[in-house]
C-alpha cells in the first residue's frame, strides 16, 4: 500500500494526478479514511467491524513489542499465520498479518512495515511481506482505472471511517453501475458539484454504500462482506434467476447483481427496487436543483 503519498497529503503536500492510475489515490485518504482491502483485511470469516478492530488493536500492539530485524519479523509472520487458521470466503486470497493500525489513535488502518510506520526508523520491511517489497509498492485495485474520477472523489468525501471505505472503494462494478444509473437519468456525467455542496444527497450516497453491510436481499450463502475484486473470474457473483420468479430482469440488475442479490418472490425484487429508487431519486434531486428530473 502507498502509505507514503497519504503521508505527504496529511502533511499538506499535493499528489501529482499522475503518480496514479486514474488520477485519484484512494489507499490513505484521511485522518480515519484508508483502504486495507488488497491485503485481505476483508477476506475473514468474522469480517464484523468489532472483531477486525479487536484483531488490528492487538496485532498492532505486539508487533510494537518485536525486535526490528528479519528473523523477528518473520518470526511475528509465522506467530500470527498459526494463532489464525480459520477458513477464509476466498481461499486463494491472502491474508496479511502485517495490516495494522498506523496512526496513534488506532484511526487509520495500514502497512506495520512500511518505512513511516512507527518503530521502523525509516527503513522499508516490505520485502519481508509474502507478496513482497515490490508488490506492496506498485500494485493498484481495479478501482483506480476502472472508476470515474468524480465517483471516487464522492466515495472519499462521504465515507467517514476505514471499515466502510475499504468496503466499497474496491467495488468497481457496483460504483459504476450505481453512478452511472445517475448518469443515464440525468443524460449528462455525474460531478462532484451535484452531490457533495448537498446534505441529503451526501447522505444517500452513504445510505447506499451501507447497504454492503445491511443488505436484507443478500442471496443466501453469498460471500461477504468483504469483496474480490481481482480480475481472475475465480469468484464470480451468480446472476439472478428472474426465469424462476416469472418476472423481466429488473432495469436495475447491475446494482442488485453486485450487492449479490437472491430473490425467492417478485414483491421481494419489487421491495429491494423501491429502496434503491428511492436513493436514486434523493441523488438525482439535488443534482436537478431540486426541480425532479
Amino acid at each position: 500500500m502507498r502509505d507514503e503519498i497519504g503521508k505527504k497529503e496529511e502533511a499538506g503536500g499535493k499528489c501529482i494526478a499522475a503518480a496514479v492510475p486514474g488520477g485519484v489515490y484512494l489507499c490513505q485518504v484521511g485522518d480515519a479514511v484508508s483502504c486495507g482491502a488488497c491485503c485481505g483485511l476483508y477476506n475473514r470469516a468474522d469480517a464484523s467491524r468489532g472483531t477486525l478492530e479487536d484483531l488490528i488493536a492487538g496485532r498492532t500492539e505486539a508487533f510494537r513489542q518485536i525486535p526490528r530485524d528479519a528473523d523477528a519479523i518473520t518470526d511475528f509472520q509465522v506467530h500470527m499465520e498459526r494463532r489464525d487458521r480459520e477458513l477464509r470466503p476466498y481461499p486463494d486470497f491472502y491474508h496479511c498479518p502485517f495490516l495494522g493500525f498506523i496512526d496513534p489513535g488506532c484511526r487509520r488502518v495500514g502497512c506495520l512495515l512500511h518505512p513511516m510506520a512507527d518503530g521502523n526508523d525509516g527503513i522499508d520491511y516490505r520485502g519481508l511481506s509474502f507478496y513482497g517489497g515490490l508488490a506492496c509498492r506498485d500494485y493498484f485495485c481495479p478501482s483506480y482505472r476502472n472508476v470515474g474520477a468524480p465517483y471516487k472523489e464522492i466515495v472519499r468525501s462521504v465515507c467517514t471511517d476505514w471499515y466502510l471505505y475499504g468496503l466499497v472503494i474496491t467495488e468497481d462494478r457496483l460504483l459504476n453501475a450505481f453512478f452511472g444509473e445517475i448518469e443515464k437519468r440525468l443524460n449528462r456525467p455525474l460531478t462532484m458539484a451535484d452531490v457533495l455542496p448537498h446534505a441529503d444527497s451526501r447522505q444517500a450516497v452513504l445510505e447506499f454504500l451501507a447497504l454492503k453491510l445491511i443488505w436484507p436481499y443478500r442471496m443466501q450463502g453469498a460471500k461477504g462482506p468483504g469483496n474480490y475484486f481481482f480480475n481472475d473470474g475465480l469468484y464470480p457473483k451468480p446472476p439472478i434467476d428472474y426465469a424462476q420468479l416469472g418476472v423481466a430482469p429488473s432495469a436495475l440488475d447491475p446494482i442488485l447483481h453486485e450487492l449479490s442479490s437472491g430473490f425467492s418472490r417478485p414483491d421481494a425484487l419489487n421491495q429491494a427496487e423501491v429502496l434503491i429508487e428511492r436513493l436514486l431519486d434523493r441523488i438525482l434531486r439535488s443534482a436537478a436543483g431540486g426541480e425532479g428530473y
